[in-house]
């Protein structure tokens, strides 16, 4: 009965902790969607546009979710510690609320770039991402290929950022954490993606071979590195020290 009380508080925590971040957060949510529609409509009133607003949107939101981790996990760990929530149950609340947000955001991108490709056809559009070599999304079925690794995509940014986060409250140097977690992240996102490489030269460099490996074990190896992240940020967040909140 404690353990299943312990595992009800964590789930608690956890969606509770993901639905007070959506209200905070939901006019930047809001101003996100409208940009990422309003942007192209704008354009198009002066040129033709080939270039998918959700896509630039979509990246906007990896980069937001692994501050938004990192940040929360950092700042909310000294309060949840002082009220009596155990560091175990705080990593079991984060895993709650990493997965809801993932999901959340992996639904949201693909809400987005459906309807999109519907109205660009209505208006004579031409979805396609915008890079050195333009990849036209023409089909509801290339849209859904395209964006299959985001839910994926966004689970590793978000244990990157929390992984950062942990690291820094673990200890002061913590922060250098984002040394091998940034190129390991970008690397795993340009694996997963079908978009030009992106990032350091050496990075860039470093992936051009991608084009050997499958979707499925370019799929597996960031599951791996992702479940490895995930057991770091968990084992850092159950063994920190216990520290005051700032005044």
């Amino acid at each position: 009965m404690s353990e299943l009380t312990l595992t009800n508080r964590r789930f608690a925590l956890g969606v509770g902790i993901f639905t007070d971040c959506l209200k905070y957060f939901a006019w930047w949510i809001v101003a996100g969607v409208i940009a990422a529609i309003a942007i192209p409509l704008i354009v198009g009133q002066w040129a033709d546009v080939n270039m998918s607003g959700w896509y630039h949107a979509g990246n906007v939101a990896k980069i937001w979710t692994a501050i938004l981790a990192g940040g929360f996990l950092y700042s909310l760990m000294p309060t949840l510690v002082a009220v009596g929530v155990t560091r175990r149950e705080i990593a079991g609340a984060m895993g709650v609320f990493g997965l809801l947000w993932v999901l959340a955001f992996a639904l949201l991108t693909l809400a987005g770039f459906l309807a999109e490709h519907t109205y660009y056809d209505l208006l004579g559009w031409s979805q396609g991402i915008d890079q050195e070599t333009p990849m036209p999304l023409e089909t509801y079925g290339e849209v859904f290929a395209f964006i299959l690794p985001y839910p994926l995509t966004y689970a590793v940014y978000f244990t990157g950022g929390a992984l950062i986060g942990a690291g820094a409250y673990h200890s002061d140097a913590g922060w250098f954490m984002f040394i091998p977690v940034i190129p390991v992240g970008l690397a795993l996102d340009d694996l997963l993606s079908k978009v030009d490489p992106w990032g350091p030269g050496w990075l860039v460099h470093f992936v051009t071979g991608r084009a050997e490996f499958s979707p499925w074990v370019a799929a597996a190896v960031a599951v791996a590195v992702l479940a490895f992240g995930v057991w770091a940020t968990r084992r850092l967040i159950v063994n920190s020290p216990i520290r005051g909140k700032a005044a």
